[in-house]
């Protein structure tokens, strides 16, 4: 089983394409479901999804999915056959309120106009390279896309990079090579991590499973075959 998590403002069908071209069964978590009941913290959420896991299982996360992949992985190091980490933040080292005071400007846009704050999240400079994205969420989730913008931050994340060694299985942390900032932080986290590898995909920036869906498919097959023992 895989476990696939989707980014911010998305939506667990994003992972349709991907469900089809493997061969083994994906498990397409739809992450706002932890805010039926509750407000989890990153933490509490990456304890859940493992909790939820089977010894042997994968678990596959993009962006703040990777985030959240990242704590299921410390929370229980020992149940992950493999990991899959795309274009995700291992945390800030500095400057986490002024990324809080953003996450709460973004909460607040969230909560008006659906239409038009997709359109503003849409035109940030991070996805100006990969504008394609036809996996959002859709409005009936827009109060728990607010509540996750100040739960989930990054700004909320402690910095992984220390508790990265606790991960033990192989992991394939994959970017774009139009996504410079994301790279960098990949090239960092995966020299922290026992036995892990970097991929950038090219001709791709951040949403790298949907700008290059072919090449993302391939590159997680092929990992996980060579990672197909536990």
């Amino acid at each position: 089983m895989i476990h696939c998590l989707h980014g911010a403002v998305g939506s667990f069908r994003a992972w349709e394409t991907l469900s089809q071209d493997l061969n083994e069964s994906v498990n397409a978590l739809d992450l706002w479901h932890f805010f039926d009941h509750s407000t989890p913290t990153l933490v509490e959420s990456g304890r859940v999804i493992s909790e939820g896991s089977e010894f042997g299982d994968v678990i596959l996360g993009y962006s703040m999915g990777g985030r959240l992949a990242l704590h299921a992985l410390i929370a229980a190091p020992e149940k992950w056959r493999a990991a899959i980490i795309v274009s995700a933040h291992p945390g800030l080292m500095s400057g986490q309120e002024e990324r809080k005071k953003k996450d709460r400007e973004w909460a607040s846009l969230s909560r008006g106009n659906w239409t038009s704050f997709l359109d503003q999240w849409n035109r940030q400079d991070l996805f100006l390279s990969s504008p394609e994205d036809l996996h959002q969420a859709d409005i009936k989730d827009q109060k728990i896309i607010s509540k996750s913008f100040l739960h989930w931050s990054l700004g909320n994340q402690r910095d992984l990079r220390s508790e990265l060694p606790q991960i033990t299985c192989p992991v394939l942390w994959i970017t774009g090579s139009h996504d410079p900032k994301f790279t960098a932080l990949a090239e960092e986290a995966t020299s922290l991590l026992p036995s892990s590898e970097h991929l950038i995909i090219p001709g791709s920036g951040h949403r790298v499973p949907w700008q290059r869906p072919t090449e993302f498919s391939a590159s997680v097959q092929t990992f996980l075959k060579c990672n197909d023992s536990f």
